[in-house]
């Protein structure tokens, strides 16, 4: 009898530990069915073969939309799902188009123009379409020096263009942050550098620090290196100490916004390269602290901070709206610290915001559907979701599964 008691009590703990394995191991499936339908191939006006992902895919139907100020396709989610395809050696032909439309992108000035009408034709006249040192540029040279390696056996011709692109990109960014003024400026009490991209835009500097990282990977350029530092330096100043929120990385000013704060992982990737553990600590000092922060309160939009008697405090804060690409940094930040360190919890941390995906998310919201590859657009409120499934929120729903199967090893 004692021996019957003892098997039952074995067998329901393991039963329990094996449950709790498979619910850690839980995660949507890499589904590019959507993506394949935002993808169109195009003839561009310079006579090349290129790929465009349609921005806009609107609810019931899915429909393609396009933005009266701004154009139908854009170089922010080509980049974005050149990131994602070269990765797969089966997505090699999409991500040949889709590299051939970012080369028509650049402008003269060295610089990428964002969006294109509807007849191909480049904006270049509308703010978020200015060829300039901005988000669609820094994105477009992460993209170009991701595929680069990816090109060099297989389409030569190619490659040279693409060598040959960012060599005319290149000396702008050496140019522009050569510019900018080092020192520090303080907002609401708050210091922050001067020497980052727009004064202070850490997430800016997060995605171009990726693609110097890489240039730098590939051609060891001295110059390149000294950008590297100066960028990752200047990140380092914009991390929070102390108080509630120990550990966030502004993302501008004493501001921290969910989207696009790739700090963390670009600090990871820097601290790699180069060896320096400095850089290492500090992005895994936000990566155990403030994001435990942020999942304990079930995420937020952005956070205003303010300096009050010396402590950093929080002053303003928005839950809604939330979006893929405020959970996919958070996924790459801990997958890539999970790669360099070994450690279980880094693992554990991404298959866990991995589930905000899957309905583990304020709303009790199913946000991507593993059958279509579908990801809704956002959480606007507890009751509310945003059932369109966009470019945007498609892609980096799909680079975070990608980002959670490399440690898992299941497709």
């Amino acid at each position: 009898m004692k021996n019957l008691k003892l098997h039952i009590i074995l067998f329901l703990l393991l039963s329990s530990f094996t449950g709790c394995q498979e619910k850690i191991q839980v995660k949507p499936t890499l589904n590019y069915a959507h993506l394949d339908y935002l993808y169109k191939e195009v003839v561009l006006p310079n006579g090349e073969n290129g790929g465009i992902i349609h921005i806009y895919s609107n609810y019931p139907n899915y429909k393609y939309a396009i933005e009266p100020k701004e154009g139908f396709a854009c170089v922010d989610d080509a980049a974005r799902a050149l990131i994602l395809l070269s990765q797969d050696k089966n997505q090699i032909q999409k991500s040949k188009k889709l590299t051939s439309f970012l080369l028509y992108m650049q402008n003269k000035n060295g610089w990428f123009n964002n969006f294109i009408w509807k007849d191909l034709s480049i904006n270049t006249n509308y703010k978020t379409s200015i060829a300039e040192p901005s988000w669609w540029s820094w994105r477009a040279f992460w993209a170009l020096e991701a595929v680069l390696p990816k090109l060099q056996n297989r389409d030569t011709i190619l490659a040279s263009k693409v060598k040959k692109t960012i060599d005319k990109l290149v000396p702008n960014i050496e140019l522009y942050l050569k510019n900018l003024p080092v020192g520090l400026k303080t907002v609401q009490g708050i210091k922050v550098p001067t020497q980052l991209p727009f004064e202070s835009a850490a997430d800016q500097s997060s995605i171009l620090l990726v693609g110097l990282t890489l240039n730098y990977k590939r051609t060891k350029n001295p110059e390149i290196l000294k950008l590297i530092k100066h960028l990752a330096d200047g990140i380092l100043q914009m991390q929070i100490e102390d108080g509630i929120a120990k550990g966030a990385f502004l993302s501008w000013e004493n501001q921290w916004h969910a989207y696009g704060n790739l700090q963390s992982f670009a600090l990871l990737k820097v601290g790699a390269s180069l060896n320096e553990k400095k850089y290492t600590n500090v992005a895994l000092f936000e990566i155990n602290h403030f994001y435990h922060y942020l999942w304990e309160h079930k995420m937020f939009s952005d956070i205003e901070f303010s300096s009050i008697n010396g402590e950093t405090q929080i002053t303003k804060s928005n839950i809604f709206p939330q979006i893929a690409y405020g959970i996919r940094p958070i996924i790459y930040a801990n997958v890539e610290a999970y790669k360099q360190t070994g450690e279980i919890k880094y693992k554990k941390n991404a298959l866990k915001w991995m589930s905000w995906f899957d309905g583990k998310n304020i709303a009790s919201a199913k946000m991507y559907n593993s059958k279509n590859g579908r990801c809704f657009d956002g959480i606007l409120s507890k009751f509310k979701i945003n059932k369109n499934s966009g470019a945007e929120s498609t892609i980096e729903a799909l680079l975070s599964i990608a980002a959670v199967n490399s440690i898992t090893k299941t497709n």
